[in-house]
């Protein structure tokens, strides 16, 4: 049986099982692919008891004795000294110490928790009260929703939007000195092949205008801490969507600020409806919060043993991207910490049918190793388990998009990663071979 090499100086699923109070078994030197599914099985079990015995105890507005006791209970939930709350949409004792803990670990000096992803994005702009003639400067390269929210709503708005290629050199920087803009809103690493990472970085800091960075760092999470790169906190607020990497079982976005502007997302949640609410805090955990770094060391790498295990195939026709691919001397410490979780991989000229054959056969041939090397399939990354999904030109995303895999990796130990890595090389080496005498046949009648 395959044997998962101790490649884990701090390993994230024991040190989460203690959380819990859970015995691990010890699997000496190494441990088995049954026992680390056996362990991920144990983690999650314990995360859905926790959060049903506490949404088991939620009250979205905590009944009390009287008055006295009702205004004593608002002051405690405002300072976030009890788990109850009041009025579970303006304040939640339970979501305020959360938000601590994440800043902490973060190294903001606030935060907030929201909806999702794009909760997140919505509030930071409308803390920057984003208006009828706002100059707001985007990147050209963005996730689809957030495109989406931009061309749908911003722009009837009257909202004036500048997009810029931000791979190219300066482009970032010229139009910080030309456009002017009061808001910028960017992309930490584009999600898609592309990967266009942020550049420019020691420009932001002298823009003219000083405008206010909001920076969508769903990809990196702690791996990117932009408040220990730039200099100007106070106009500074840093989004993610939690789903990725803080939890894996309720949607929820955070953002991360100071002063002022938290104060100001703070009060646009409310009035919006955006604050994450209780049942969904129940899915969050302090301690595994704490965690967060290790979890995100280890998905950086196997996204690197997968990566180098993957470009030993030899296949020519394979282009590999990782989140730092075009990464230069003037973002490098952008990736200083690690790469996240994702791999793109594009395959010659392959079409969305051949992706999807492609997933297939790279499933059916990781089975023989154990359902522990088995990438799941399924939307969004950051889960516990690898998983791939293939983005195929006019499904879903945008419509010039090209048809590309996505796979995210998850906190399998190294050998179950490589193996992994092989099995999909075979099976891209068997549907190219079996292409060969298709094209071969095409190009005999062309001629």
């Amino acid at each position: 049986m395959l044997k998962q090499t101790p490649d884990r100086p701090s390993d994230y699923l024991t040190e989460a099982l203690r959380v819990y109070g859970l015995d691990i078994v010890e699997s000496g030197p190494v441990r088995s692919l049954n026992q680390w599914q056996w362990q991920v099985n144990r983690l999650h079990a314990a995360i859905l008891q926790r959060a049903t015995e506490l949404n088991n105890a939620v009250n979205i507005a905590e009944p009390v004795e009287d008055m006295d006791a009702f205004w004593t209970l608002a002051t405690q939930t405002d300072a976030g000294i009890t788990n109850l709350t009041y009025w579970d949409t303006f304040e939640n004792g339970r979501r305020l110490q959360l938000e601590r803990v994440l800043a902490e670990v973060y190294g903001s000096e606030q935060s907030i928790l929201v909806n999702c992803g794009m909760s997140a994005i919505a509030v930071a702009l409308g803390a920057c009260k984003v208006r009828t003639g706002t100059r707001l400067l985007v990147g050209k390269s963005r996730y689809f929703e957030t495109s989406g929210l931009i061309e749908r709503h911003l722009l009837p708005l009257g909202v004036e939007i500048h997009a810029v290629d931000v791979a190219q050199p300066n482009v970032l920087r010229d139009a910080l000195g030309g456009f002017r803009p009061e808001v910028v809103l960017l992309e930490t690493i584009a999600n898609m092949p592309s990967v266009d990472p942020v550049r420019d970085i020691a420009a932001w800091s002298a823009s003219p205008s000083a405008p206010i960075f909001i920076l969508d760092n769903s990809v990196q999470s702690a791996l990117t801490q932009w408040f220990d790169l730039l200099d100007f906190p106070d106009r500074l607020l840093v989004v993610e969507s939690g789903t990725k990497y803080i939890t894996n079982d309720a949607m929820c976005g955070v953002i991360y600020g100071a002063g002022d502007l938290i104060a100001s997302s703070r009060h646009y949640a409310r009035d919006t409806g955006q604050s994450l609410q209780a049942r969904a805090l129940s899915y969050l955990d302090a301690s595994l919060i704490r965690l967060l770094p290790p979890r995100m060391a280890t998905h950086s790498r196997n996204v690197r043993t997968f990566a180098t295990e993957l470009s030993r195939s030899g296949i020519t026709e394979l282009k590999l991207t990782v989140l730092d691919s075009f990464a230069d001397e003037g973002n490098a410490k952008v990736f200083a910490k690690g790469v996240g979780s994702l791999i793109y991989l594009v395959f010659g000229d392959f079409e969305g049918s051949d992706y999807k054959q492609l997933l297939t056969r790279w499933r059916q041939k990781a089975r023989a190793h154990g359902d522990a090397v088995v990438p799941d399939v399924r939307a969004g990354f950051g889960w516990l388990k690898s998983s791939a999904r293939v983005y195929e030109t006019t499904r879903l995303n945008r419509a010039d998009a090209p048809s590309y895999f996505r796979i995210s990796l998850g906190l399998e130990d190294t050998e179950a990663v490589k193996a992994s890595a092989k099995c999909l090389a075979d099976a891209a080496k068997e549907i190219l071979a079996g292409r060969q005498p298709a094209l071969e046949l095409a190009e005999f009648w062309r001629n």
